[in-house]
């Protein structure tokens, strides 16, 4: 069932505060979760000529955001912290892979989420659900063109399937409405790294992206910091800051994320 005027705006509230709409405040943290792919820092040192090197990371990241999302004429201002956007996930896989040589870096970030969250309507109080799945990859290729430096392209797609459920009630018609969205952004990125003692890691990685191909603009910095336990083990820590604008469709089609997040991020890679 197709949405129709008049816009639902600010009809739904969910049982537990939150943002205004139940079916917003899923779709937002799914988005977010997309952009949240892990940005491992390099090798403490390059590997010698001929071999190649492996990094296996898992990630937890910790974000805030900022911002504002139109989903089919609905407008929300997003203002959320950690704790409101892991209440709404239900599932998660994250993988981050690397395979570095001497010269070149080739990293994948792999993340399928599947989030949902229960609300009422505002005014007429009638019981409603919203989930969304989101599939996300990235993929980089990087030229080491300094000990400490790294250039390169890549690319990063963005997949979100959102519905909501309204039940039946005596002042409204009951409703389900699925949308989704796919885009993908080219981005140009640079990583730097350092040893700093003997297995203490400094590491800053930044990219840019978008150019109107996907979204209209997209960045982001991480300065991360890293302690290497032998030749197998190594932890991290960061703190993240990542833009977007992407817009598509018009009208009661219009989509819009404009957003910041930002916050602190923990991994553990495993080398091989």
């Amino acid at each position: 069932m197709t949405l129709s005027p008049p816009p639902f705006d600010g009809l739904l509230r969910g049982r537990t505060g939150g943002l205004t709409s139940a079916c917003l405040s899923v779709l937002v943290s799914a988005s977010l979760l997309g952009l949240l792919v892990p940005q491992h820092g390099g090798a403490q040192d390059t590997p010698p000529d001929g071999t190649w090197e492996f990094v296996v990371a898992p990630y937890l990241p910790l974000p805030h955001m900022n911002g504002d999302l139109t989903v089919r004429r609905v407008s929300v201002g997003v203002n959320v912290g950690p704790g409101a956007i892991f209440e709404a996930l239900n599932f998660a896989a994250m993988l981050y892979l690397e395979a570095t040589n001497r010269t070149w870096t080739i990293t994948f970030d792999g993340l399928y989420g599947e989030l949902e969250g229960d609300g009422t309507t505002r005014i007429t109080r009638q019981d409603a659900r919203a989930d969304v799945k989101q599939l996300a990859a990235e993929v980089t290729g990087m030229r080491r063109v300094a000990p400490w430096a790294e250039v390169g392209i890549g690319g990063r797609v963005n997949s979100i399937e959102g519905g909501l459920l309204v039940e039946p009630g005596e002042i409204l018609p009951g409703f389900d409405v699925l949308d989704t969205r796919t885009w993908f952004d080219p981005l140009v990125v640079a990583r730097f790294s350092t040893s700093i003692k003997s297995n203490w890691r400094l590491g800053l990685k930044g990219d840019v992206g978008g150019f109107g191909i996907g979204s209209d603009f997209a960045w982001q910095v991480f300065p991360q910091l890293g302690y290497r336990f032998g030749d197998l083990f190594e932890l991290s820590g960061g703190y993240r800051v990542t833009g977007m604008k992407y817009e598509d469709g018009s009208g009661d089609d219009l989509f819009v994320y404009d957003m910041i997040l930002f916050g602190p991020q923990f991994g553990f890679g495993f080398h091989f």
